[in-house]
């Protein structure tokens, strides 16, 4: 008898320890299991890319600063690489640019900075300056750094004096400080002269957006001494 009770509670140990039991996780689950915490917290942070995006953006090739404007650089965009149309209002909340390419600029206090240039569909040649969310990679704010308006016939009728014939255009500079010099300069179609109507200098906030600094500065001086720095 004392032996049939020890055999029963032999069968019972072995029952409960045996295929009722969850297997000890296998390496392979712990890296899964990992995998998924890591998305599902990604998830609860807001990010607002994928890793895609992320990766085409970080690859874009790097300009160091300064930058500065020099003539036809609105249509060869020197070192820009190609970036579709259709990618350019999720990435950089642009729209209505086509045949777009970007670049990266150093980052500005944590704040990622691309240049963006394209065209309107106009076909006029605009390039912007776009800051972006250091962590979720979202768009923050853009500034216009190159544009160009040139007068229709009607209004081209109407002006008296020959003199004032032209296109008016924005050119900028970039320091290795971020201060930001887009100025205006007038074009005319009868003499070929360039005229400086007018320059403001901005900068990048802490929190990624552009603010100004100077207003109607004629004598910019946008030439950077990185000697200072």
């Amino acid at each position: 008898m004392k032996n049939h009770v020890l055999w029963l509670m032999a069968l019972l140990l072995l029952t409960a320890c045996g295929g009722n039991q969850r297997p000890l996780p296998t390496q392979a689950d712990l890296l899964r299991q990992d995998s998924l915490e890591r998305v599902a917290r990604t998830q609860h942070a807001g990010r607002k890319y994928g890793l895609p995006e992320e990766r085409l953006l970080s690859a874009l090739p790097l300009q160091a600063l300064p930058v500065t404007y020099i003539e036809g650089f609105e249509y060869v965009l020197p070192g820009f690489e190609d970036v579709s149309p259709t990618m350019v209002m999720p990435l950089f909340g642009l729209e209505g640019l086509t045949k777009t390419k970007a670049i990266r600029l150093p980052d500005k206090e944590g704040t990622h900075v691309f240049l963006v240039g394209g065209r309107t569909e106009a076909g006029m040649p605009e390039v912007w300056m776009v800051t972006l969310d250091g962590k979720t990679w979202s768009p923050i704010d853009a500034l216009s750094v190159y544009e160009e308006t040139s007068p229709d016939e009607e209004s081209a009728e109407a002006f008296t004096d020959e003199e004032d014939l032209g296109t008016t255009r924005v050119e900028f500079s970039v320091t290795s400080r971020y201060e930001i010099y887009i100025q205006v300069v007038f074009l005319s179609y009868v003499d070929d002269q360039r005229e400086l109507t007018g320059v403001s200098v901005y900068s990048i906030g802490r929190d990624g957006k552009f603010f100004e600094l100077e207003k109607n500065r004629l004598n910019h001086g946008a030439t950077d001494d990185t000697s200072n720095d």
